[in-house]
């Protein structure tokens, strides 16, 4: 679980930028722990710019010239406080404030109360740089979670930060191209290239389509909802007028459907006349099934790979893969390059960005069913 995790644990909002870089982790933590944003211009000139309220009023803070590190940004009279950090890993920076204020009255909380503080009529902010092993190099993610005190706090925070996003989006989008520039930026395979478990079952396949998300939770809560696709469940997290009768896809885990065994029956269609058969399940890890029918007339085989790869501890790569076979060939050209991309594509689309928002909506508020929980441990 992430330390930010512990400090503002039902964030309101949540924004995670990650990158992949060719550098090991103790060399990553440095670059990333320790840089100094007012070495780009154009953030100096925007942090110069949000503090001249202070200057109008006469109050006197630390200059730019004092950097704009972690460090700097945390010292005490700056209203922002290091939470906490474990050194090489990461460092969780929060706030207490009425934010939506030109000149910010900041409360003064410790770290160790921040988590439990709620008098009303404030704002929260936490924000944290993690670092990680991944591949032969390392992958950097900077969090901000964003929360109030108040319903009426989160009205004025949530409207201030709606006009404050034009500026600290860019920089933190800058800090990390700089950081992926200084220290290489990692290659990634190219996921259509690769070989994935459920290629065995149509080892001569001739069309496949593959697709693929970056999810910030892990791979136990993704594995929730790919547990409960079927029309016999929950539906298809796609578009539910063309798959699921109209009806819509459950948004949320149900109990008792956080398994299913190879063999099993999964139904296609709301009028159960069709199915997918479950051919592999490695918890966690893949899940493939896949059916045999006709499609225009001829016989159509196809196979349907869910494989989750872990990003760190707290994050996973989805890769999702159709492969198909028929025949006479002409009809296998016709579905494999002009009928079925562009359909199931779409579908595929809506689909992994659905189980997405869902997955990270649970993994931000750590919703993770008990059995599920068990399987990551």
């Amino acid at each position: 679980m992430r330390t930010i995790q512990h400090y503002l644990p039902n964030p309101r909002h949540t924004e995670i930028h990650r990158i992949f870089v060719n550098a090991g982790p103790e060399r990553a933590w440095e670059a990333a722990r320790y840089f100094d944003m007012s070495g780009i211009p154009w953030i100096k000139l925007l942090f110069e710019i949000r503090t001249l309220p202070e200057k109008f009023s006469g109050e006197t803070r630390p200059t730019i010239s004092a950097g704009l590190g972690v460090d700097q940004i945390s010292r005490g009279e700056s209203g922002f406080m290091i939470l906490e950090e474990v050194p090489g890993k990461e460092v969780v920076v929060g706030s207490v404030g009425k934010f939506w204020y030109l000149n910010i009255p900041f409360e003064k909380v410790s770290p160790r109360d921040f988590k439990d503080f709620n008098t009303p009529g404030f704002g929260k902010i936490a924000w944290a740089i993690s670092v990680e092993p991944f591949m032969e190099g390392s992958t950097i993610a900077i969090e901000l979670r964003i929360s109030a005190t108040d319903e009426r706090s989160w009205k004025k925070f949530d409207r201030y930060y709606r006009l404050i996003r034009l500026g600290s989006y860019p920089i933190r989008s800058s800090v990390m191209s700089y950081l992926e520039s200084h220290l290489g930026r990692m290659v990634l395979p190219a996921d259509d290239q690769r070989v994935l478990p459920g290629d065995e079952y149509i080892p001569d396949a001739k069309y496949g389509l593959t697709h693929h998300r970056d999810i910030e939770a892990p791979p136990a809560v993704v594995w929730q909802y790919l547990m409960q696709l079927g029309c016999d469940r929950a539906g298809w997290y796609s578009i539910d007028l063309l798959d699921n009768g109209g009806k819509a896809s459950i948004d949320h885990f149900v109990k008792d459907w956080g398994k299913r065994n190879e063999g099993d029956r999964i139904s296609a269609t709301p009028e159960n006349d069709g199915f997918f058969v479950v051919h592999a399940v490695h918890p966690t890890r893949y899940f493939v099934i896949g059916g045999e029918t006709e499609r225009l007339g001829a016989p159509f085989k196809m196979t349907w790979s869910f494989v989750l790869e872990p990003v760190g501890s707290d994050a996973t790569h989805l890769i999702t893969r159709a492969r198909m076979r028929s025949s006479p060939g002409w009809k296998e050209w016709l579905m494999g390059k002009v009928a079925y991309p562009p359909v199931h594509g779409l579908m595929s689309h809506v689909q992994l960005d659905t189980i997405k928002n869902m997955a990270e909506r649970d993994a931000q508020m750590r919703i993770v069913h008990h059995e599920m929980a068990e399987v990551e441990h």
